[in-house]
């Protein structure tokens, strides 16, 4: 309606001018040809697709969960930054797709450039459903049923978690009953327009969310877990991976920090669980050290580690230049037959834990490029064969190796499950223990102060180590 009325005063003004200059004709001489009169929402939801590298193959949450260790500045591992703005989010991508619904919303019949209306709104809430669960997941309560409102709200109240993973929920709902899988999508980087992936995206991602919160809303949680599992993704090839591309303007991001410095290498806490298990994936995530001999990891978190970069394993290099095979992940099967393993050892369904909980290995072993009879012998060993009367540790110790470098999604099921057991940084700078949230920003705190002082009375002291909603242990 906004609009409307702008568009109104608009064609006033333009009347306007026109009956004042009757007899005059400016032709196309102040038309930009190389400008569009009307927003790309093709465009936009590439943009909003183009932020996914920065959630998915970030830094922080693989150190907190020690994947890896810096060598030289390590001050990151010692979790020296943990208050962060998150005003790139909602400027960034989360404005993008927004901006999708809201014209496709206003004015479908402008904006069909993009594709099918109703397939453009869908993926448009998958995606905002993708980013607030990553935002809340990080911060805890954040602005949510009033942001993106611009001009019209500039300080938003916080939601809880909760609300904000129920409002997830409706999105992903609202999605995945209005996608039209014979219809277009343009501008889709994922899936090329595949509205059939665009659902199994969805699902999955309303099947992890379930999980994530069953430890404080078990109702919701196990019946969206029921509502997903029968649409989510159902094999190795199915892995949904960012697309990284070779070339500098999309390649991925491992590579541009491997380009000015060589910091970042596995950590011993890694390779040593990796060792003592007689795991193959060890070949796979890391490389031998360039001085010879067998895999060595950083120290992790200490302030001088003493090592040289000769002497230890770093990233497997096909992982760090190319990333179009190795890296990158967003979901995986793994991800998910561990996730079936758990909702059964929970009672949820009447699945063979077990048989998910090999499904899971298995799988992991084949995203990362093991061989058969390797995956066969780590599969063999007592050490690994289920035990029921420690399944719960088995499913999550293996699900945070088969998370390797998705660091945030590893952080979050590290701290709703409390497996492995990871040790704090020993020469940390900030915090109790290994951070459990994210601290809010100073301009936060001061641009919109009541909001912030509402939520930090309703959800704990903004520390590091206030935990958040959904992590009960």
């Amino acid at each position: 309606m906004k609009n409307t009325l702008k568009y109104f005063g608009i064609l006033a003004l333009s009347i306007g001018l026109l009956n004042s200059c009757e007899t005059v004709d400016f032709g196309d001489e102040n038309l930009n040809p190389n400008q569009p009169s009307t927003a790309s929402t093709a465009a936009l939801l590439t943009n909003a697709m183009r932020a996914l590298p920065g959630h998915v193959s970030e830094v922080n949450g693989n150190m907190w969960v020690q994947y890896i260790s810096q060598i030289t500045y390590t001050e990151e591992s010692r979790y020296s930054t943990v208050q962060r703005s998150y005003d790139s989010w909602y400027s960034g991508a989360l404005k993008d797709i927004q901006e999708v619904i809201d014209l496709n919303t206003e004015d479908a019949a402008s904006y069909t450039s993009g594709g099918t209306t109703a397939n453009q709104i869908a993926v448009a809430k998958i995606l905002k459903a993708y980013y607030f669960q990553a935002l809340t997941d990080r911060w805890g309560m954040v602005p949510f049923s009033e942001a993106l409102l611009g001009v019209d709200n500039i300080t938003p109240k916080f939601d809880t978690q909760q609300d904000i993973y129920n409002g997830c929920f409706a999105l992903i709902d609202e999605a995945l009953a209005s996608i039209n899988t014979s219809g277009t999508l343009n501008g889709d980087i994922l899936f090329g327009g595949s509205m059939a992936h665009w659902k199994k995206f969805a699902n999955t991602l309303k099947l992890v969310m379930a999980l994530r919160i069953a430890d404080a809303d078990e109702t919701t949680a196990k019946a969206k877990f029921l509502e997903a599992r029968p649409g989510v993704i159902s094999s190795v090839a199915e892995n949904i991976n960012y697309p990284y591309l070779t070339e500098d303007t999309n390649d991925n991001p491992w590579q541009d920090r491997f380009e000015t410095r060589e910091d970042y290498a596995l950590s011993n806490v890694l390779v040593d669980h990796l060792q003592g298990m007689n795991d193959p994936r060890l070949m796979q995530f890391g490389e031998l050290p360039a001085s010879g001999g067998d895999y060595v990891g950083v120290p992790y978190g200490v302030e001088n580690p003493n090592v040289l970069q000769a002497n230890v394993s770093f990233i497997d290099s096909d992982i760090i230049y190319d990333g179009t095979q190795k890296g990158g992940a967003i979901f995986t099967y793994a991800q998910v037959a561990f996730s079936i393993a758990e909702a059964a050892h929970r009672g949820w369904t009447s699945d063979s834990i077990e048989d998910w909980y090999n499904v899971g290995i298995q799988a992991s072993m084949d995203q990362w490029g093991v061989s058969a009879d390797d995956a066969s012998a780590y599969l063999a060993q007592a050490s690994v064969q289920f035990d029921s009367t420690k399944a719960m540790e088995q499913i999550a110790t293996e699900k945070y190796v088969s998370l390797f470098l998705q660091g945030f999604e590893a952080w979050s099921e590290w701290r709703r499950l409390d497996y492995p057991q990871l040790s704090p940084a020993p020469d940390a700078l900030t915090g109790t223990g290994i951070p459990v949230r994210y601290g809010y920003s100073a301009n936060t705190a001061a641009l919109n102060e009541a909001n912030y002082n509402a939520a930090v009375s309703a959800q704990g002291a903004d520390s590091q180590d206030t935990k958040l909603w959904w992590d009960k242990n």
